[in-house]
């Protein structure tokens, strides 16, 4: 005769195999389960986290019904194919899933895997089939299909102990992310709106986030519906749900802060505002918002992690356009009277030589033109601005509005 799984029916597993076998292996439950525990209590021992009584008995319930169901299908099989819809007694593909959805939950519920349930299967299914391979009275046959049939019974309540395992733990993920985003709300509201002390200590606790000293807040720039999804350290508050997707850094100078930043928003760009006490977090929204402006308007190139501390200059040129550009068209008069490329070559030079200390080799350098050229164009340069060259007040403020010139483009017309 064959042996083999019954395809189709409600939970119904095995088929053909003889009642002889689920009696052969009832006498040896006990055996069995408890083979099972001390395999799942070896193991936690051996990862430091001993099981608490309480678990251990949990476990022990729970293998010994996976063992009795299973013998009971093996018994009733013949019952079960004359009637798919009603198995006989613990059986009942419906009442598994239950007991198993619940074990799951349960195990959720405390924080735990599914890794006992597993290992205590594993464990008493190879127990059973130590046993009949000794026995004379089981042929090959007969063991192939007992062995395919725990196979499928051990992932159908696997599944089912899972389903009800992910459901709490979704459950509890999907609150914890709106507490936690509720919080950072809360810490980003805007001056006046401050909750008191215990209130925020409550909201704190309830989204497990300790309340750090300093933070930082940082705008993540997503672009476009591939941007890739940033995935931060679990200490950082983070909410890409805002109309400005942002994060709450805590400690953000602290040792390998913002490497590890870096790496969990790799493929992302964001915008960190400066350190302030946690009360400030509302100013280091204010100043992120300011870097991620000019991100948007290409003044500053977008890539990685950028830090407000170190764009102060163009934060600070491009504060008030209208004044820069007054300014640049009164500093740079002289050289209202050339073409547009020459003003560009002459004022490119100009910059190029206060930024390398008046240096004619350096700025040739930084050109990438002949020395000689510099030394030429700042002859002309010279004769147009005279002894203004040689006045450090207005070299600074030539350098000043060169630079903003650089940066923001053409400042007015030209």
């Amino acid at each position: 005769m064959s042996y083999r799984l019954r395809e189709g029916g409600r939970g119904a597993l095995v088929a053909d195999l003889p009642p002889a076998l689920g009696a052969e292996l009832r006498p040896l439950v006990p055996h069995l389960v408890e083979e099972a525990v001390d395999a799942v209590r070896r193991r936690a021992e051996a990862h430091s986290q001993p099981l608490e009584p309480s678990h251990v008995e949990s476990v022990r319930t729970v293998i010994g019904v996976a063992v009795h169901t299973f013998l009971d299908r093996v018994e009733h099989a013949s019952e079960a194919e004359d009637s798919e819809s009603e198995e006989a007694g613990a059986g009942q593909p419906d009442s598994v899933a239950r007991t198993f959805r619940a074990f799951g939950a349960g195990e959720a519920r405390q924080g735990r895997t599914l890794e006992c349930l597993h290992t205590g299967l594993r464990t008493s299914a190879a127990a059973a089939w130590r046993r009949l391979a000794r026995a004379e009275s089981v042929d090959r046959d007969q063991m192939a299909a007992l062995g395919e049939a725990l196979f499928s019974f051990q992932e159908e309540i696997s599944a089912a102990a899972a389903e009800g395992h992910a459901q709490v733990r979704g459950a509890g993920v999907e609150a914890l992310r709106r507490r936690r985003a509720r919080l950072l709300e809360v810490l980003l509201a805007e001056a006046g709106t401050e909750p008191e002390a215990r209130a925020l200590s409550t909201l704190a606790r309830s989204a497990r986030w300790r309340l750090p000293e300093r933070v930082a807040v940082a705008l993540l720039l997503q672009e476009g519906a591939t941007a890739a999804v940033p995935v931060p350290p679990p200490d950082v508050l983070v909410d890409l749900d805002r109309l400005e997707p942002c994060a709450l850094v805590p400690d953000p100078e602290g040792p390998g802060r913002l490497r590890s930043l870096e790496r969990s928003l790799r493929g992302c760009c964001a915008v960190l505002g400066p350190t302030v006490p946690l009360d400030g977090a509302p100013a280091s929204l204010s100043r992120a918002r300011e870097l991620a402006e000019l991100v948007r308007t290409g003044v500053v190139p977008g890539s990685g992690v950028l830090r407000w501390g170190d764009h102060l200059p163009e934060l600070l040129l491009s504060r008030d356009t209208a004044l820069v550009a007054e300014m640049a068209r009164t500093r740079l008069a002289p050289l209202e009277g050339m073409r547009a490329p020459q003003r560009e070559r002459m004022a490119d030079t100009l910059l190029a030589w206060l930024e390398s200390g008046f240096n004619a080799n350096e700025a040739a350098e930084r050109l990438r033109i002949h020395p000689q050229t510099v030394r030429y164009r700042m002859r002309q340069l010279e004769e147009l601005f005279g002894p203004r060259l040689r006045e450090p007040g207005a070299r600074f403020e030539l350098e000043l509005v060169l630079r903003a010139r650089r940066l923001l483009g053409p400042l007015g017309p030209e």
